[in-house]
């Protein structure tokens, strides 16, 4: 006895294919992103517990920046040059992280970015609010001591800091 098939038959290329798992590669990404984020976080914690050893309140004990204090920053950074712009005779400095625009500049190592704001000694508030911030949240912009950092994020640029003299 040969076995009976019920129903019309249907060629293989008319059967419903099987539907792409659309969110792997998406969480993929987050997962990968999230892992490096937390890496730098956690560098940026662990290097700004030491107390006075940044490269702001070792040069000048928290007054004003320098082309000095930028230059041992940098130093101890490694940070790439395409991560930081020096304004005004190292009056201020401009901070640059890579976004996914493919045509976008700055650096993509988070941690010589973390590594930056620590050396400069932006409080460890400031820099939670900094990784807070949204694309829809605008420029933020916070103060400390006699400096001033203003921010802004976009997925396609990246995160862009100016850290100066305060007004």
């Amino acid at each position: 006895m040969e076995p009976q098939m019920q129903g019309p038959m249907v060629l293989p290329e008319m059967l419903r294919q099987r539907p792409k798992k659309s969110w792997l590669m998406p969480a993929g990404a987050g997962l990968a992103i999230g892992t490096v984020l937390g890496v730098a976080i956690g560098f940026s914690v662990a290097g700004g517990s030491s107390g006075s050893g940044n490269a702001l309140s070792d040069a000048q004990n928290g007054s004003a920046l320098s082309q000095g204090v930028i230059d041992q920053a940098v130093e101890t950074c490694g940070i790439d040059p395409e991560g930081y712009n020096v304004l005004d005779d190292g009056a201020a400095i401009e901070l640059d992280t890579e976004g996914e625009d493919y045509l976008d500049s700055g650096t993509s190592n988070l941690i010589a970015y973390y590594c930056m704001l620590n050396e400069l000694g932006v409080p460890e508030v400031t820099q939670q609010k900094m990784g807070r911030t949204r694309a829809l949240d605008g420029t933020q912009s916070d103060t400390w001591d006699s400096l001033q950092a203003s921010w802004s994020y976009h997925p396609d640029t990246g995160v862009n800091v100016l850290i100066e003299e305060a007004k």
